[in-house]
């Protein structure tokens, strides 16, 4: 099939020559060119039938694309809903035998005197807490896309306050240099769900914590620009490495320069999930050893 490209040049082109040619055979310059008898007609038919031609080609190419499109939209939804449903199943099959390890490593400790055996279940109750978090987060994540939205207005300056109360109360907030950034005067309010967006900007601010050293900055920073909003973390950490940006979005994802941090490469995810679902984007720099930018753009409206 012919190039979109050409034929998008083609149906003007075609248009062109038959009103030039019609042009022609109307107005008194056809008495000063020499034509052979109806050729000029048969330019403006071979003209309207190029038009013709391509403007069909050009449906039809639209046509397929919408569909392919479409198919490409149902396969990934169907995968989407799969993903879930395994994680429903997941958690599903795995929250008795876990609620049963739970209880048993409890009753363990209580029977045991030697201080290396019970430091040992006690190794062995955090991990199954750390499973339970993940399957509890993972199930989350997969139900992010269907919870519906609780729009209203939220008052941009209410909610990060109530961010930051929130990162107050964290044991390392005195250890970090803790900043917030307003601009001058009111800012107008985001349409979305409160809840889920205080989510996002929690497990940003999570990240930020967790990857800085004591001394280091972190500073939430909110602006307008162009009807959206830019809610911005930034952070003088340990930074990501280059290889590990393109993924560090992903579930279960974590940067090979975080194995000593406790995670479960849920917090990332879950933020593209929520920041998605209010049709924003979710953008990310990094430099390793020097410190890490994450950007949340959200419309208006």
């Amino acid at each position: 099939m012919i190039s979109r490209r050409w034929l998008w040049l083609l149906l003007p082109a075609g248009l062109a020559l038959a009103g030039v040619m019609l042009l022609v055979r109307v107005s008194y310059v056809r008495s000063i060119l020499v034509f052979p008898d109806d050729l000029d007609v048969l330019i403006i038919i071979s003209g309207l039938t190029l038009a013709i031609v391509a403007a069909l080609m050009l449906i039809l190419a639209l046509v397929l694309d919408h569909r392919h499109q479409r198919r490409l939209e149902q396969m990934r939804q169907a995968a989407l809903d799969e993903h879930a449903r395994f994680l429903r199943r997941l958690d599903h099959q795995l929250k008795n035998p876990l609620t049963a390890l739970h209880a048993g490593l409890a009753s363990l400790a209580l029977t045991l005197n030697d201080a290396d055996q019970r430091q040992t279940v006690r190794t062995l109750e955090l991990e199954a807490q750390r499973l339970s978090r993940l399957i509890f987060n993972l199930r989350k994540l997969a139900d992010l896309a269907a919870i519906p939205l609780d729009l209203e207005p939220v008052d941009l300056a209410a909610f990060v306050s109530e961010v930051v109360e929130l990162a107050r109360d964290r044991p390392d907030f005195a250890d970090r240099q803790f900043a917030v950034e307003l601009p001058p005067g009111p800012l107008p309010p985001l349409l979305g769900d409160r809840d889920l967006l205080l989510l996002a900007v929690h497990n940003l601010l999570d990240n930020a914590f967790k990857y800085t050293r004591p001394g280091d900055r972190i500073t939430l920073s909110v602006e307008v620009v162009e009807g959206d909003v830019l809610i911005r973390v930034r952070d003088t950490g340990i930074g990501i490495p280059q290889a590990d940006l393109p993924l560090v979005g992903e579930e279960l994802y974590r940067g090979g320069n975080t194995e000593h941090i406790p995670g479960d490469g849920i917090g990332l995810a879950v933020v593209n999930a929520v920041i998605a679902h209010h049709d924003g984007t979710v953008s990310l720099n990094s430099t390793l050893g020097q410190g890490t930018t994450v950007t949340l753009r959200l419309p208006l409206e």
